[in-house]
């Protein structure tokens, strides 16, 4: 794996475990279903970001 992938990788998790112990402290209860819709839009918006800084890098040098 290449440090950049490490980083989203480690990102999800994080995000993720903050997702869950927040929605536990503030509801109580963990919902399945929210946390998937939270997963993919996080995702998403990981990748979109891969794709700008890709794009970006272009012009660097």
């Amino acid at each position: 794996m290449n440090d950049r992938r490490v980083l989203y990788v480690s990102g999800f998790v994080a995000a993720s475990v903050s997702y869950i112990f927040t929605a536990l402290a503030f509801t109580g209860q963990f919902d399945f279903d929210r946390w998937v819709v939270f997963a993919v839009l996080f995702l998403a918006v990981f990748a979109g970001f891969e794709r700008f800084v890709r794009w970006s890098e272009r012009f660097g040098d």
